[in-house]
């Protein structure tokens, strides 16, 4: 049993020193070498949990979208433990994700290099388990309280998918980001409000 625990603690370490990193300097800046000096493993330990850097990078890719995920599950829990409407809910969720482009770190590896590394397709795939997954969950909550127009969701949850991944894009490589989250907020919040029943 020590000997597992080791093995996951080798792994988590792994994982830790690669995503402060990823998240500082980007995945090309940083070296095998580099995550292994400062994890305090070997290369083997290294090689032994993760086929190449490329694998220990989509690690480090999953848990910062979980990290985003959660936090727009929280927002959105305390949007109804507050009682606020369905649609209040809903813009909860987008506001904590657009408030997570201001993260640089998150967002160097979430949206700078996990296209890149990832390749395209393979990135959409990986992001829409969360990404996806959150946006439908959260239409069908306001069909199922009558909020939001009768349709099918699951395009429109691609769109908004497309909208959310691209506001938080815009939003980490502005000049500007406190201002861009701000601005693209409002825009985000004007289109998501013309979907709602009766707009």
């Amino acid at each position: 049993m020590v000997a597992v625990k080791g093995k996951q603690d080798a792994r988590e370490r792994l994982v830790a020193v690669a995503t402060e990193l990823f998240g500082e300097r980007g995945y090309h800046q940083t070296s095998t070498e580099e995550i292994v000096r400062r994890s305090g493993l070997t290369r083997g330990s290294l090689y032994h949990h993760f086929a190449d850097k490329a694998a220990l990078f989509e690690e480090v890719f999953d848990r910062a979208d979980r990290t985003v995920s959660t936090r727009v599950r929280a927002a959105a829990k305390a949007a109804t433990d507050r009682d606020e409407d369905p649609w209040s809910v809903f813009l909860a969720g987008w506001d904590a994700v657009l408030d997570t482009a201001i993260d640089e770190s998150l967002q160097r590896i979430r949206v700078v290099d996990a296209p890149a590394v990832l390749g395209w397709q393979r990135w959409q795939q990986r992001n829409a388990r969360y990404t996806l997954a959150n946006i439908e969950a959260g239409l069908v909550r306001l069909l199922e309280h009558g909020a939001l127009a009768p349709q099918p969701v699951a395009p429109l949850a691609v769109l908004l998918m497309g909208l959310s991944n691209q506001g938080v894009a815009a939003i980490a490589g502005a000049e500007d980001p406190i201002k861009a989250r701000e601005d693209i907020g409002r825009a985000v919040r004007r289109l998501l409000e013309g979907l709602q029943q009766g707009a």
